[in-house]
């Protein structure tokens, strides 16, 4: 009897812990999100659903894992720790000590050097294999001085200027559409894969209670999509975005399985936020997190969107890009996806 109340008592301290520390955490994020300029599209779904969502994560999960759930800028500042981390450890990896090897795994005096490289080519394979191309990863190979232009929600009424300016300025875009715009506009549809950009998936309700369902739905809505591009086009495309961004909705297993379903996730580097402005300030955003780009290792992927006061000043920000440098490319199939 002792023994039953006494775990009914733990039990109750630890509920009423997770009560007291999600309410913390929604009350922060709340303040957060009511602060101009917070840095993600997600925060266009709702000022305090987020939150919710997160408490609700909080409670009904056994591993609550802090980053995957985090939005924003909470999310950003945790995950630039995170990186700067596993680049220390990458460092350390490769000046490892001969006193920390332990005496079975030292090598024989008579490897050559040419042995060597050989492992250690093939164990960074093994991490690349087992990482995953959904998966965020260190791009060692990035060139900061490419920039990746991508353009969600279209193709609309504006999508021709949109080209028009990417075209007089000699640059491509990825173009995250959706499917229903695809058979509204097919004839901008058309004129995007024509003039050599790239199409790419934005699913088909743009709706959180819709598209996050489910695993399944994920993967229907892209689908949907996918098979209106090719019946409108005969262009076929696995690159996707989902509404809003992967962070929080896309979990684990939501991942794994427009993975399983053969469609590569793409997220964005900066966000320029020009969803919520109407005179051009989106330009000085991008500058902005540009000039003060953190993530080294990690491809400058900008998301714009198909609206009117976006392809109004767009011409501002490729112009800027001309003057400092900088040349676009598209995303492909063949490059590592980069998602929260």
């Amino acid at each position: 009897m002792r023994r039953t109340r006494a775990g009914r008592s733990r039990k109750l301290i630890k509920t009423k812990e997770k009560v007291i520390i999600s309410a913390l955490v929604c009350i922060a994020l709340v303040a957060m999100i009511l602060q101009p300029g917070s840095n993600n599209e997600a925060l266009a779904v709702s000022n305090f659903k987020q939150p919710i969502n997160m408490m609700y994560s909080f409670m009904s999960q056994r591993n609550f894992n802090q980053v995957d759930e985090m939005n924003g800028s909470i999310y950003h500042y945790f995950r630039s720790v995170h990186l700067k981390k596993k680049e220390a450890v990458s460092k350390q990896d490769q000046a490892t000590p001969d006193d920390k090897v332990p005496d079975k795994e030292v090598k024989k005096e008579e490897d050559t050097e040419a042995e060597k490289d050989e492992n250690n080519n093939q164990v960074g394979s093994e991490k690349a294999d087992n990482q995953g191309v959904t998966q965020v990863q260190d791009h060692q190979d990035v060139n900061l001085q490419k920039v990746y232009l991508t353009f969600d929600d279209g193709p609309s009424a504006y999508t021709t200027s949109i080209l028009e300016s990417l075209n007089s300025h000699g640059m491509k875009a990825t173009f995250f559409m959706l499917e229903p715009n695809m058979k509204k506009y097919p004839d901008e549809l058309n004129q995007i894969i024509n003039e050599g950009h790239v199409p790419a998936l934005h699913g088909v309700t743009h709706d959180v209670s819709k598209i996050y369902r489910s695993e399944q739905t994920v993967v229907d809505e892209m689908k949907q999509g996918q098979a209106t591009l090719l019946n409108l086009t005969g262009a076929l495309t696995h690159l996707i975005r989902t509404p809003y961004g992967s962070a929080p909705y896309m979990k684990p297993s939501y991942k794994e399985a427009v993975q399983a379903a053969g469609f590569q996730l793409w997220d964005w580097t900066i966000d320029s936020n020009d969803w919520k402005y109407h005179n051009g300030e989106f330009v000085g955003q991008v500058i902005q997190q540009m000039e003060n780009y953190r993530y080294k290792s990690s491809p400058i992927v900008i998301l714009l969107h198909d609206r009117k006061s976006t392809a109004e000043y767009l011409p501002s920000l490729l112009k800027y890009l001309q003057s400092h440098g900088y040349e676009t490319d598209v995303l492909n199939e063949k490059l590592s996806a980069y998602n929260f």
